[in-house]
């Protein structure tokens, strides 16, 4: 059959297997190909985020392990002031004893080896800045303790004056 056609013909035919070819090769090799590409790199982008998260996950996680370790030793600290104490001292030095009204040890709760012993003050006619400075060497006292609930609340008579009544949480081991 190809021997019936004339050399014109032979041509055309063959410029068209050589388009049908080229088309053959451009949609099932060369596209593809790009796709593919185009999804492994949008991958690796994807897997780079993902390493630099676990890393940063690796920096905290170390972070938290030294606290962990630093407030385990804490705790096994024996010659620790005690919270009432150290909450009393604190409250006179900064704000003044004249301002502590109020200083309640509500009942200790234990889990475990752990005791946590909760106790409630609170201050009357103090500035801001004094009652940030408490709340500042409660958070660093050591054994920890953690601020549970702050109720500030303005003066009526001097607007630049504050009530402020804390919760305060001390862990110790029993």
């Amino acid at each position: 059959m190809i021997k019936s056609l004339n050399q014109r013909e032979r041509y055309v035919l063959a410029g068209g297997a050589v388009v049908l070819g080229l088309l053959l090769v451009a949609f099932g090799v060369v596209l593809p190909y790009g796709t593919a590409i185009e999804r492994l790199d949008k991958t690796i982008r994807s897997r780079q985020g993902q390493l630099a998260e676990v890393r940063q996950l690796q920096t905290d996680y170390q972070v938290l392990k030294k606290q962990a370790g630093q407030l385990q030793r804490d705790l096994g600290r024996s010659k620790a002031t005690p919270p009432l104490t150290f909450l009393e001292e604190t409250a006179s030095r900064i704000a003044g004893r004249e301002n502590l009204v109020l200083m309640r040890p509500l009942p200790a709760v234990t889990q475990g080896q752990l005791r946590i012993e909760t106790i409630e003050f609170k201050l009357e006619r103090i500035g801001l800045e004094q009652a940030l400075r408490i709340l500042q060497k409660v958070e660093q006292a050591r054994p920890p303790m953690r601020v549970d609930r702050l109720h500030l609340k303005q003066r009526f008579d001097n607007a630049a004056q504050l009530d402020m009544t804390v919760t305060v949480s001390s862990t110790r081991r029993n």
